[in-house]
């Protein structure tokens, strides 16, 4: 512990200048070479051997030689001085470049049919990007970012809670979800009232969807004669093929509805997607990379 608390006692000018002799093998050169008095840099050598427990350097006639000790502190000296002047232009290139670390969340029903295809693309444009990514219900991803355990979440507003900053990104319209030979299918549009005696199909509670599909049935009055709660769309798109009841599924989960047929809601209902972040936290290149990227993506996917 007390070596350990010595070698504390060292800064950077004293590796300077221990480098300086080293290289000049003159205590006398290598203050001129620095602009700084020989005295001054004589005590501060001797600082440093005070530091490290032994000399550094052998006084022998005119001639100046490194001692054991110096010599097996040379190279890691050099490296330090190296690694510290190299610092400024590092802090350059990271404040005008994106690098560094981000972590994103999203909630069940976004995160693999909006975000996941367009991870790849985003670590492509910004390789220097340490991407982070999670699942969790609207709760959960709120609550991850109120701890600091992510900075980003891509979830369907709006959400409860203070100092956070939404931004909505698009709209995606709810659909009735049907088996194809429902007597419905054939329909370019439905009022959800006309399957009132139908099972609906939902997700279980802790998933916003849930809420959603509940608010639009309010509206419009329908009142179903049972419910099946399902973890997942794939859950809820089997049961749907297989005649066991209808469900309220978003436009970006068309992809899994394979026999079944999806229908409009009139009138039209949607969710509206966007990104949560914390009003109050420094907002670092890679989260307004990503952010960006989330508004570009938005925008093709609106034309």
């Amino acid at each position: 512990m007390a070596q350990k608390s010595r070698m504390r006692g060292f800064d950077l000018r004293q590796i300077e200048y221990f480098c300086a002799v080293a290289r000049t093998g003159s205590f006398t050169k290598a203050a001129e070479d620095l602009g700084v008095a020989q005295p001054t840099l004589s005590e501060q050598i001797a600082k440093l051997e005070k530091v490290l427990g032994g000399a550094l350097f052998e006084r022998l006639n005119r001639r100046i030689d490194l001692t054991p000790l110096g010599e097996a502190i040379l190279g890691r000296a050099q490296a330090l001085l190296e690694d510290a002047a190299a610092l400024p232009e590092y802090f350059e290139r990271v404040r005008e470049g994106v690098r560094g670390p981000l972590r994103v969340g999203a909630i069940p029903t976004i995160f693999p049919y909006f975000l996941t295809p367009l991870l790849r693309g985003f670590t492509g444009r910004f390789p220097e990007v340490d991407l982070h990514v999670r699942e969790g219900t609207t709760t959960e991803l709120v609550e991850q970012m109120l701890e600091g355990m992510i900075d980003v979440a891509v979830l369907s507003l709006p959400v409860e809670g203070a100092g956070l900053v939404m931004k909505e990104l698009f709209r995606d319209p709810l659909y009735l979800a049907v088996p194809e030979t429902h007597p419905l299918a054939g329909e370019a549009k439905v009022q959800l009232r006309r399957v009132s005696e139908e099972r609906l199909l939902i997700l279980k509670d802790g998933h916003c969807l849930r809420d959603e599909t509940l608010a639009v049935c309010d509206r419009a009055r329908a009142r179903f004669s049972g419910q099946f709660e399902a973890e997942q769309f794939l859950t809820i798109f089997e049961l749907i093929r297989a005649g066991f009841g209808v469900s309220i599924v978003p436009e970006m989960a068309r992809g899994l509805s394979g026999g079944c047929q999806l229908i409009e809601i009139e009138p039209k209902a949607s969710r509206r997607i966007g990104y949560v972040r914390l009003e109050l936290r420094y907002l670092s290149k890679p989260l307004e990379a990503f952010t960006g990227y989330l508004k570009e993506a938005a925008e093709k996917r609106k034309r």
